[in-house]
């Protein structure tokens, strides 16, 4: 499914495909996406080609999101090494998660 360029209609294809508003992750939102190749932080967290990216910023020394890790889809989190206040939590399709 190709992600949809009107803010309003991602938020409803994230829904549809990942099982929740991705503006829910995080302290404070900063985007989500669909990951289109897998880099260095989607390799060390196992993330894959088609999963969502949430990419928030959280305040430092730990304070994650743990509602976030503890869904079914989550795939892993990745903290951004040129500014640790940057977190991109990584979830996997619904489709996925049920087979």
């Amino acid at each position: 499914m190709e992600t949809p360029s009107d803010i309003d209609e991602q938020i409803e294809w994230a829904t549809a495909c990942y099982g929740f508003d991705p503006r829910i992750i995080g302290v404070r939102h900063r985007g989500f996406w669909e990951v289109p190749e897998i880099e260095d932080d989607e390799e060390r967290t196992g993330a894959q080609i088609g999963d969502l990216c949430v990419k928030t910023r959280d305040p430092g020394g730990g304070s994650f999101d743990t509602e976030a890790q503890q869904r079914p889809t989550y795939r892993g989190m990745a903290i951004d090494s040129w500014d640790t206040m940057y977190c991109y939590y990584y979830f996997r399709p619904l489709e996925e998660a049920s087979q």
